[in-house]
């Protein structure tokens, strides 16, 4: 891969991390013509649809007034909503100038990131509930006796590790970073020092990575004609 084809995919990547739809090399017809975009994003608000149209210059040297000007052409051209220009050597003075008071933005991935950093948590955190949903209906799908087997809660009144419990411990979490409101407290969950989204996934994602690996060990063994379903307390 060659190191502007990166830079591209870095871009694409991030964009993607703030939930955005995102293409890449494509191409869009436009009201005098055709155009070669680097990365298209494209993402819903209020009902309508946004378009933002990314191109990537992965030079040694600033950026100038003309390329501004060109990606304006085709933002203006294509009926996009806004024009980035990503230039981690920066720009000259007369392309920033021509961005004003235009949808034309002139910056760098890094930037990009350092701004973005609370919004790309809060995304990943957004997509937890899912996953929380997906193993706890795998949890359950699961006869006692079977997740007592594969070491998904203990055996009997004895204490071990239990799926139930974890899911519960992950879910208050969740619920305290959508509540902005810390350290999350819970039923079943311990003293834990989390103070913010990031803290919160690290403590998240390992418990919730073990718990779906047991399940997909528990699941490879349930029998052929399927899973014996009994009522128990987790």
């Amino acid at each position: 891969m060659t190191a502007w084809r990166e830079y591209q995919e870095q871009a694409a990547t991030l964009f993607r991390e703030l939930g955005f739809d995102v293409q890449t090399d494509l191409r869009i017809s436009g009201a005098r013509g055709s155009h070669d975009v680097d990365v298209f994003v494209s993402f819903e608000r209020a009902g309508l649809v946004v378009n933002w149209i990314i191109e990537c210059k992965h030079w040694k040297r600033p950026v100038d007034k003309s390329h501004v000007l060109t990606l304006r052409s085709i933002v203006e051209d294509a009926g996009a909503d806004r024009g980035i220009l990503l230039s981690e050597s920066g720009a000259q003075r007369g392309a920033l100038a021509v961005t004003h008071k235009s949808n034309v933005h002139v910056t760098s991935i890094i930037d990009l990131k350092e701004i973005a950093s609370g919004e790309i948590v809060m995304e990943q955190v957004s997509a937890l509930p899912g996953r929380v949903a997906a193993a706890h209906a795998r949890y359950w799908a699961m006869s006692k006796s079977h997740r007592e087997e594969y070491g998904l809660r203990p055996e009997g009144p004895t204490f071990g590790y239990s799926g139930a419990v974890v899911l519960a411990q992950i879910k208050d979490v969740l619920f305290s970073v959508l509540a902005n409101q810390y350290p999350p407290t819970g039923d079943t969950l311990p003293t834990v020092e989390i103070h913010s989204p990031a803290e919160a996934l690290s403590w998240v994602y390992p418990r919730l990575e073990d718990l779906e690996q047991k399940l997909g060990v528990a699941e490879k063994a349930v029998p052929p004609f399927g899973p014996v379903i009994d009522i128990a307390i987790a």
